[in-house]
């Protein structure tokens, strides 16, 4: 309703009432033009009811009983009459104060039984919007929809959300806006505003996500843009969310543009002559030496999508990927190289960002424009693409963005020609480097061979239980890669390496054959005893004395270090000092810095022509070579040693002052250069042990955790506290959570021992709450109950505690009488935990009563409680969500299948258990992961899917054996049953007793309960998740 200019009044009789507005949109509001100011509060619930109601119905006209059925529908209808007249009065005098008694309104008007607003004298936002938004529609002009659309200026009445009455009001006013934005979006998209034309019919999708035309004008919008992948991307997303909500097919126009998306060429392709990456470039100095075989072999694009190189350092791992990837780059394919750096620390998923920066940094600014905007996630793995969004997402989702985005621009260079990814010395990357090359594995495989990846690495540098090795073992079961050791060279090919270096003379037969004895066939140890000539002072041969004495700390071999001190000695002071400096960066460094660490960092400094000079001698040594290197996105001039194990000799020829000093000079290089890389940072300023490397441990620390880089924020985490004093326990605590994750409860209580007896030694009571809190849920899943207990007890909140450590205590409580088998009392405590919750501000506080609910849920259901423990996780899921914390969210699911189990919905909760599994094992916590697929396999078996439950439980088994939790009892139990199930009674029978033992160790009634009925032939699963 838009209120037209009442009418004048009679000369000498009663001025017009002023204009009444009724603001419906973002809450209701009355506010006049003049007279008497309105009252806020209104006398009568039931009055502010009735004037939204005419506010809302059509024509703003409706008959008393139809007030009534809607205001009063439970009342005894004279009372209700009486509710109406009463309501009416209030209303009227709420909305004109002046009203004098028995008076008519001037806006709330009675026509016989009809109540009305009176369409002159009363003004409605909505009715206001709806005109301009028709009006603008009509005309199609993109100022008019722009500005109808800023008419709508929030939802209509969002205090009766759920009010039925207002619903076809709210439904109506909706679509029109949505009929607005996505006319607004056509006109921009026919302007060419294509950023503000998807801008709108992303709003549009956030609301009705199966809105098909404001999918077309995205698909439209990124075709025109060249994206070409986020068009097809857009397309999918069309079709699931029309298949998912309304059962049909997208239309001929989509289909359409869809076509259009797949004929494109893809963006990310790069062009006709593609730059060799840097390690490349530089000519070998000699023959590879007996390995075509391999190379052929290697070359081949058939077989698994991953070659694994292993091999003792030295044996020429890198030598041989350089000759497959440059055979590669001649026969036309893509070839990218990354690799895994030690003295740069595990950064993020380092060895893919190495690669993939490197190919940007030969593309010209358009292209790595393009691939920016096609790929948008890539911008938190490669700063050189620019700034990512703000938009807040879980470490999960993060990943998952992360790991698809990569997928799809290698997607997108090999649609154009094969790519072939080098990881050289992937055993100093971190963890997320592992877990992508096995995402873009099973990604490859599906891509005959147009993607593979080789790879070398150490597998010494991997001990067993190591999640890295884990992964790998993993690739090679699924099929999906392949091991292959790169041995020693046979003995021509040995002595062609020595021939090689000696030149055309080929040397002293004697010193050859020293050569052969002492390398043993190890490229370098032969390369680098040819070049030490044939002088007395050559090392000897094994058992000659001059090997390595028992007990050397060295890390490189004996016969390497020998080498490398020898030709170092060969070097003047200067040359020498400037291999030092290179020792300290890493592997390889930007020239520049280099020369910032050899002007500052040493002694005397050495800077201009001098230091120019040393480096070309060093060069001329063949100790270093030049080398291109990505800094910061940026390709330059750099150093690196001709092999790593040259450069490990080097650094532990240092002593410890003048390590620390040349460290401390690269943090200060770093800082001026590029100060946000933390990672780099940490690694000098803790080696320099300068009192920075606190802060920037722990900022390397938080940001590998956030990205559920867990082994890399241990480690972390680890450097920190050993140089903490007044903060450590802190520190220590951050620590536990990121070994918890893990599923290392033992470390995890070896970690928050100390940092209790420090918060308690200082008098932080709070602190010491809550590390205790954490210390006992440690035990509690080692099986230590009792001592678990103690510690509570020991730790009691106080009245003063405030609401964290309070809720943490009484969540660990609750933890601990669920495993006891007090269920009321479990529950009590996390009723204390609940209401202690509600007291944490922030995202903490939502976290902590979401776990609190989750604990009810959990308690609830095995009391037997079954309606009270739905709707306690029903109350624990959406604040698990909004935390994003997937362990927790796992926890929670958890909980909701047993729930949808325990109601008799199978495959419901085999859904929601598959969901549980994915949150909790893309965290890296294997603990609960097993705990799932235990309870996974049960679902299956009871729907009859025998296989499905087979391989669930024998995943379960082996994950809590690996990790001696908890949870070994429940697998336990779970295998049996399946084994029961296909005939093999004898197993299960040892399976239950096992499980049994198990249960009884770890002092869990609830497994000891199930164990029992298990063996008894009572076999009804009942297992609830962890606390």
């Amino acid at each position: 309703m838009t209120a037209r200019p009442a009418t004048g009044a009679a000369p000498g009789g009663p001025s017009p009432a002023p204009l009444l507005r009724l603001h419906l949109l973002g809450g209701f509001r009355v506010t006049r033009d003049g007279g008497p100011e309105l009252p806020e509060r209104w006398p009568r619930p039931g009055a502010r009811a009735l004037v939204k109601l005419l506010a809302v119905v059509p024509d703003h006209r409706l008959h008393r009983e139809q007030a009534i059925d809607v205001c009063w529908p439970d009342a005894d209808p004279s009372a209700a009459v009486g509710s109406l007249r009463v309501a009416l009065h209030a209303a009227r005098h709420a909305i004109e104060p002046e009203l004098a008694p028995r008076a008519a309104s001037s806006y709330l008007v009675a026509d016989g039984a009809l109540l009305r607003l009176d369409p002159q004298r009363v003004w409605i936002d909505a009715d206001h919007a709806e005109e301009v938004a028709l009006a603008a529609l009509a005309g199609g002009s993109a100022a008019d929809l722009a500005a109808a659309l800023e008419e709508f200026v929030g939802e209509l009445l969002p205090e009766d959300r759920y009010a039925t009455w207002a619903q076809a009001r709210r439904d109506r006013l909706g679509a029109l806006r949505d009929q607005v934005r996505l006319a607004l979006a056509a006109a921009h998209l026919r302007a060419g505003d294509l950023a503000s034309a998807v801008a709108r019919a992303e709003q549009v999708l956030a609301d009705h996500p199966a809105e098909e035309p404001a999918h077309q004008v995205l698909i439209e919008a990124y075709l025109r843009q060249g994206l070409r992948r986020r068009a097809v991307y857009q397309y999918h997303a069309c079709r699931e969310a029309l298949d998912a909500e309304l059962g049909v097919r997208p239309g001929p126009e989509t289909e359409r543009l869809h076509g259009l998306a797949l004929a494109a060429a893809p963006v990310g392709a790069p062009s006709a002559t593609t730059p060799l990456p840097a390690p490349l470039r530089a000519p070998d100095p000699s023959p590879l030496r007996g390995r075509d075989t391999a190379v052929d072999r290697l070359g081949e694009p058939a077989g698994p999508p991953v070659r694994v190189l292993s091999g003792e350092p030295g044996v020429g791992k890198t030598r041989l990927v350089t000759e497959v990837a440059r055979r590669a780059a001649a026969d036309g394919a893509t070839v990218l190289w990354g690799g895994g750096h030690e003295a740069e620390g595990h950064t993020p998923y380092g060895a893919f960002a190495e690669a993939l920066d490197g190919w940007l940094a030969e593309q010209d600014a358009t292209a790595r424009a393009r691939v920016g905007a096609e790929h948008p996630e890539l911008a938190a793995l490669l700063p050189s693409l620019g700034r990512t969004d703000a938009v807040r997402r879980s470490p999960e989702e993060e990943r998952d963005r992360l790991f698809r985005a990569t997928a799809a621009l290698l997607d997108d260079l090999a649609s154009v020609r094969p790519v072939l990814v080098v990881l050289d010395d992937l055993h100093a990357a971190d963890a997320g480097s592992f877990q992508l090359l096995g995402h873009l594995a099973r990604h490859a495989s599906r891509n005959a061979g147009r993607l593979r990846f080789l790879v070398t690495l150490r597998e010494e540098e991997l001990p067993e239980g190591d999640a890295r090795r884990t992964g790998m073992l993993s690739l090679a079961r699924a099929g999906l890669a392949v091991e292959e050791e790169v041995a020693r060279l046979d003995r021509d090919a040995c002595l062609a390496v020595a021939a090689d270096v000696t030149g055309p003379a080929g040397g002293d037969p004697d010193h050859l054959a020293r050569v052969w004895e002492l390398s043993l066939g190890n490229p370098l140890f032969a390369a680098e005893l040819a070049r030490a000539g044939g002088r007395d002072d050559v090392p000897g041969t094994p058992g000659s004395g001059t090997e390595t004495e028992p007990g050397d700390a060295g890390a490189t071999p004996a016969g390497v270090r020998r080498v490398v001190a020898e030709r170092l000695g060969r070097l003047d002071g200067d040359a020498r000092r400037v291999v030092e400096a290179l020792a300290v960066a890493g592997a390889d460094a930007a020239l520049t810095e280099v020369l910032d660490v050899a002007a500052s960092g040493l002694h005397p400094p050495l800077t201009g022509a001098a230091a120019a000079d040393a480096v070309e001698r060093a060069l001329a040594a063949a100790v270093v070579e030049e080398r291109a290197v990505v800094v910061g996105g940026r390709t330059e001039t750099g150093l690196a040693f001709r092999h790593p194990l040259v450069r490990l000799t080097c650094y532990e020829r240092l002593s410890g002052v003048r390590r620390r000093l040349l460290h401390a000079a690269y943090a200060r290089t770093v800082l001026r250069r590029r100060p946000d890389d933390v990672d780099t940072l940490a690694g000098h300023l803790a080696r320099a042990d300068d009192p920075r490397a606190a802060e920037y441990l722990r900022r390397a620390a938080e940001r590998a955790a956030a990205l559920y880089a867990n082994d890399t924020a241990d480690r972390y985490y680890r450097d920190l506290v050993a140089r903490l004093d007044a903060d450590a326990a802190r520190a220590r605590l951050d620590h536990a959570q990121v070994l918890r994750r893990m599923g290392q409860f033992d470390q995890a209580a070896d970690v928050l021992r100390p940092a209790l007896a420090e918060l308690s030694r200082r008098g932080d009571d709070d602190g010491a709450v809550l590390a205790a809190a954490r210390l006992a849920e440690m035990v509690v899943r080692t099986g230590d109950l009792d001592h678990g207990r103690q510690v509570l007890d020991r730790y009691a909140p106080a009245a003063g505690t405030a609401p964290e450590p309070a809720t943490a205590h009484h969540l660990s409580r609750s933890a601990l009488e669920n495993k006891q088998g007090r269920y009321g009392a479990a529950l009590a405590a996390a009723d204390r935990a609940l209401a202690a919750a509600r007291g944490v501000p922030g995202a903490p506080g939502v976290g902590l009563v979401a776990r609190a609910h989750a604990q009810r849920a959990t308690n609830l259901g095995l009391s037997g409680r079954v309606d009270e423990a739905q709707a306690a996780a029903a109350q624990a899921l959406p604040r698990a969500e909004e935390f994003g914390d997937p362990t927790l969210l796992g926890s929670v699911l958890s909980t909701c299948r047993e729930n949808a189990r325990r109601a008799g919905r199978l495959t419901e909760a085999v859904r929601i258990g598959r969901r549980a599994l994915d949150l909790v094992a893309g965290s890296g916590d294997p603990v609960s992961a097993a705990f799932e697929r235990a309870n996974l396999a049960e679902l299956h078996l009871l729907l009859g899917e025998v296989d499905v439950a087979r391989t669930l439980a024998e995943e379960a088994v082996t994950g809590a054996e690996g990790e001696a939790g908890w949870i070994l009892p429940y697998a336990l139990i779970a295998l049996g049953r399946v084994r029961a199930a296909t005939g093999d009674p004898d197993d299960a029978a040892r399976l239950y007793g096992r499980a049994a033992e198990s249960a009884e160790r770890l002092a869990d009634r609830q497994a000891q309960r199930e164990a029992s009925a298990a063996l008894s032939g009572l076999d009804r699963p009942s297992v609830e998740p962890p606390g």
